[in-house]
Formats: structure tokens, C-alpha cells, sequence
């Protein structure tokens, strides 16, 4: 189940990816999807929206990888700066498009926290996985309520 997740993941971030952007794939981290896969299938959702939020998670994680470790020295800096903004542009596109106005509601201001904290050289100890991970545990926790509530009523 994992293995066609990822699969089905990278082929439409693939179909998603302007070839212009030149973005290369081989910066995905298949350890960490393999993971995060595993989390989103302990989750009652659609198979669709699985694929959604692993295509979001990983988009992120891929600005997120661009933008670690800039340095005015790199020769790759102005390359790396543009990869990382396009990304994170996609993953709103994305998100937007997939109907996740929540999850860019939750996560917009911990990224923010997350790259400024970079810039000024401190280690990131919430990781991208947990940020996600919280507020799949949110969203959970809300959608238990509401069924209570309509059970009651």
C-alpha cells in the first residue's frame, strides 16, 4: 500500500512540476515518504486526499531541503533560493487546488517560524513530519467531536 502511495505521489508531482523550473526529483528523501505514508494510512481517509497530503509533505520537504544550508559562498545559492520559493509557491498552488485551506492555515505560520529560524543559523527542532503529524491529530480530534455532536442532536 505504501509503495503504490509513493508511487502514485511522484508521479503527479511530476505532472505538477513546471519542466521549465527545472526542479530535480533526486532531492526527495524516500525514507521520509515512506514514513509519512505510513502515518497518513493510520488515517480514515480518502486514498485521494492520501495521495494529496503526501504530494503537499513532500513538496515542502523539497523547498525545505533547497533552502537549508545557503551560504553567500555557495555557487549554487541563487539556484537553490529560486528552487525553494518555487516549491513553496506549488505547495500552495497545490493545496489550493486540493481544497487543504486548513492545512495551509496550520502550517503557514510554523514554516515562517521555521525559515526565519534557519536564516539566523539555529537548528529547526519540530520537524516538517511533526508539524504535519499535529495537525492530521487535530483535525481528528475535530472530526471526533463533530460526529459526538451530531450523535447527541
Amino acid at each position: 500500500m505504501n509503495a503504490q502511495l509513493m508511487n502514485e505521489t511522484l508521479r503527479l508531482l511530476q505532472a505538477e512540476c513546471s519542466p521549465t523550473a527545472g526542479i530535480k526529483m533526486d532531492i526527495i528523501d524516500h525514507t521520509d515518504l515512506l514514513d509519512m505514508s505510513s502515518l497518513l494510512n493510520s488515517y480514515d481517509f480518502l486514498y485521494k486526499r492520501k495521495i494529496h497530503l503526501l504530494v503537499l509533505y513532500t513538496v515542502l520537504s523539497m523547498a525545505t531541503k533547497r533552502h537549508q544550508d545557503c551560504r553567500y559562498t555557495d555557487p549554487d545559492l541563487t539556484r537553490k533560493i529560486l528552487d525553494g520559493d518555487y516549491l513553496y509557491s506549488l505547495y500552495i498552488q497545490l493545496a489550493i487546488q486540493f481544497d487543504e485551506h486548513g492545512l495551509i492555515s496550520y502550517m503557514a505560520p510554523r514554516i515562517k517560524k521555521w525559515q526565519i529560524r534557519g536564516a539566523e543559523g539555529h537548528s529547526n527542532e519540530e520537524s516538517l513530519f511533526t508539524y504535519l503529524e499535529q495537525f492530521l491529530n487535530l483535525e481528528f480530534q475535530h472530526h471526533q467531536a463533530c460526529k459526538a455532536i451530531e450523535q447527541v442532536g
